[in-house]
């Protein structure tokens, strides 16, 4: 059982670090984004998690695309 939730912990830290740099933010920040995906799609973050650390060798978007899009918006600055 150590083992697996060594195992889990590290997919975490992992999900939490690929989140972080895709979007610029920081690792809390990162940690709470993967949160609140894993309630809004009711899963797990370990799940969601796996998930994310999937996607960086295929195109799979595990998180709402509209978080990808993020950074594609214009500035609304005056």
């Amino acid at each position: 059982m150590t083992t697996d939730v060594t195992v889990g912990d590290a997919v975490l830290e992992h999900a939490r670090g690929v989140l972080a740099e895709r979007f610029g933010v920081e690792i809390a920040t990162a940690d709470k984004i993967l949160q609140d995906c894993a309630r809004a799609q009711q899963r797990t973050p370990g799940e969601l998690a796996v998930a994310v650390v999937a996607s960086c060798t295929s195109d799979s978007t595990p998180l709402p695309r509209r978080l990808y899009a993020l950074d594609d918006e214009p500035s609304s600055a005056a």
